[in-house]
């Protein structure tokens, strides 16, 4: 087995589980600030359904953009 960066397997697993965590918090922390639901970040973790969850995102009205032009 292949150890990548020397680590040993419970290292690469817990190095992965970090980075993962890290994307989704940081995709929460921008969701909310456009005034979507933080838990839409979970989707990101799916493949291909991630993809249409980033063209759902680009080509819908945002919320806070709307309570501006009111």
């Amino acid at each position: 087995m292949i150890h990548y960066l020397g680590l040993p397997q419970w290292g690469e697993y817990l190095l992965e589980g970090i980075l993962i965590f890290v994307g989704i918090a940081a995709t929460a922390v921008v969701l909310t600030r456009t005034g979507r639901n933080p838990y839409f970040a979970f989707l990101l973790m799916v493949p291909f359904v991630q993809i249409a969850a980033v063209w759902y995102l680009a080509f819908s009205a945002w919320p806070k953009s709307l309570k501006k032009a009111d």
